[in-house]
């Protein structure tokens, strides 16, 4: 059985949106203060904002784990994941920003990890964590064999046997 691990936000819930809602900004236009103030010092605390953020895709299967980088109360998360019905699996939530990144945690836990972020796309496939990048609004342009539009177990099936 293929051990899957998902990202959480761009991947399975609309972060962006729902900061946008929140702050009436993308976080991704711009990577300055105000988004780090805004999510050090108040998302950071904000309960209901971690726990209404809104739900983008299901998988129709069980994943190993789900690994992302936050910086509020991994209880919160635990709490969205069960609240939306996803499948039950280990948590790994990381401290830091972007650019911080999972292969120390995903390293022989994953054969694959889904990700919706280049950066962290690159980062694992170079350190041979192989990741398949679900497609958004911001990396729909990224050209790559390695590419999924669905949390569904034979698209990813067939993506991996087809770039092996």
């Amino acid at each position: 059985m293929l051990r899957i691990g998902l990202d959480l936000d761009g991947t399975i819930c609309n972060f962006d949106k729902h900061y946008y809602n929140r702050f009436n900004k993308y976080p991704s236009e711009s990577i300055d203060w105000a988004v780090t103030r805004n999510v050090n010092y108040i998302l950071k605390y904000d309960k209901s904002f971690w726990l209404t953020i809104p739900v983008l895709r299901k998988p129709n299967f069980i994943p190993t784990c789900y690994c992302s980088v936050r910086v509020n109360n991994p209880r919160w998360t635990k709490d969205f994941l069960k609240r939306n019905n996803f499948p039950d699996a280990k948590l790994y939530q990381l401290k830091g920003g972007w650019g911080t990144s999972k292969y120390n945690i995903l390293k022989n836990k994953v054969d694959v990890f889904i990700d919706d972020s280049i950066w962290n796309f690159e980062d694992l496939n170079s350190k041979e964590v192989k990741c398949l990048l679900i497609t958004t609004e911001s990396n729909k342009d990224y050209d790559t064999p390695y590419r999924i539009n669905s949390l569904d177990i034979n698209e990813i099936n067939k993506v991996l046997n087809y770039a092996n």
